[in-house]
């Protein structure tokens, strides 16, 4: 029943993703917010209010969105050999920047940054540094999730066929070398090590399972194992695992902050020692605010917490705000959702799906905190 409920979430966000489209000729509606020319500053720390802090020892609250512009780019290693790729995905960083965002969350293929199990694709590695650097010159900063395997066809038969551990070691690799490659960058703002994560699910003792559970939704697998042995609890599992991949990033970036993007169906607090703060997916239901608030609740910790993913999906903005004002003091942090379209292709496109990612993007800006 759990992965069910992931799953629906989950489909219904990407129902979204699949929707969404760029004009070439767009206009950006401007929105005012508030401009600092200051450059950025590596968030690494935090203070005894649970708040993150910059080198400078000014207070940071990440506020922005998860990047996906499904028409114009794909995924974001997809095209982005072409010209017109990186022109779109400026514009678009451009657009969130003025849309009150001060991060933004992307998501990185494994089947992308690897050639084999041990060797790093260097050419993609040199892309990402080119995003880096739209991220620095948007004055954005980057939560980069890794290990991404949403599209099933994508994945190599010999990544498919490893062991547990060998799964861990090759994940091990990917992350080296993305530390190796951008982890100096003040834009960094965090490593993601996968987007919600699962322990043998969908296995037992008579079969061997799928490192991808759950049905595809429109072609792509949004939870992944990280492994399929059975007799490893999920909280073991996620401990281990965390701390291998932590161990091969501080080889290399002992600053930038290591996180987890946990599905929201239960407490995380018992994963703070294991990072350096929290974050979480929830996805407010109508009528059952108070199912979300709990679980915010409930995640409280000595570590920050993010809410990573968030939106409208299965609530009213008015039901979205409720639940952002009775978790106030209790977040460190918020993330959205943008598909790539302007307010004004929004209001063109005339359909529901445009007209309630508009009102998450005019959310975003009106309870923008760090105006």
């Amino acid at each position: 029943m759990v992965m069910t409920k992931g799953l629906k979430v989950i489909c219904i966000l990407f129902t979204g993703v699949l929707s969404s489209c760029k004009s070439d000729d767009a206009v950006l509606t401007e929105v005012k917010t508030e401009e600092n020319s200051e450059p950025l500053s590596k968030i690494s720390t935090v203070n005894q209010d649970n708040s993150f802090v910059d080198a400078k020892g000014k207070v940071f609250f990440p506020w922005g969105y998860n990047y996906t512009n499904a028409k114009a780019v794909g995924f974001i290693e997809d095209n982005w050999e072409k010209e017109s790729t990186w022109e779109t995905i400026t514009s678009d960083f451009a657009e969130m920047k003025t849309y009150a965002a001060n991060i933004v969350r992307i998501h990185l293929q494994y089947n992308k940054f690897m050639v084999d199990a041990e060797t790093p694709n260097t050419v993609a590695l040199q892309r990402l540094k080119r995003l880096v650097q739209i991220a620095e010159d948007n004055r954005l900063y980057l939560d980069i999730t890794g290990l991404a395997a949403y599209r099933k066809s994508d994945s190599p038969d010999w990544y498919d066929s490893l062991e547990d551990s060998e799964r861990w070691a090759t994940h091990a690799i990917f992350w080296k070398n993305i530390a190796i490659a951008v982890g100096d960058s003040e834009a960094v703002f965090a490593y993601n090590l996968m987007n919600e994560p699962v322990v043998a699910v969908g296995c037992d003792t008579s079969a061997e399972c799928d490192w991808l559970p759950g049905e595809p939704f429109g072609g792509f697998n949004f939870i992944q194992n990280i492994a399929r042995n059975p007799y490893i609890s999920y909280d073991v599992g996620i401990k281990d695992w965390a701390a291998q991949l932590t161990e091969a990033i501080r080889q290399e970036d002992q600053t930038t902050m290591i996180t987890i993007g946990f599905l929201g169906l239960g407490s995380v607090s018992r994963f703070a020692e294991d990072l350096d703060y929290l974050s979480i997916h929830t996805y407010p239901k109508s009528g059952e605010i108070q199912a979300a608030i709990d679980i915010i609740t409930s995640s409280q910790s000595n570590k920050p917490l993010i809410i990573e993913e968030t939106g409208n999906l299965q609530c009213s903005v008015a039901e979205l705000e409720t639940f952002l004002n009775q978790i106030d003091g209790n977040y460190n942090g918020l993330m959205g959702h943008y598909f790539g379209n302007t307010l004004e292709e929004m209001e063109a496109a005339n359909t529901i799906v445009d007209a309630l990612q508009k009102q998450m993007v005019e959310f975003i800006i009106a309870n923008n905190p760090n105006r």
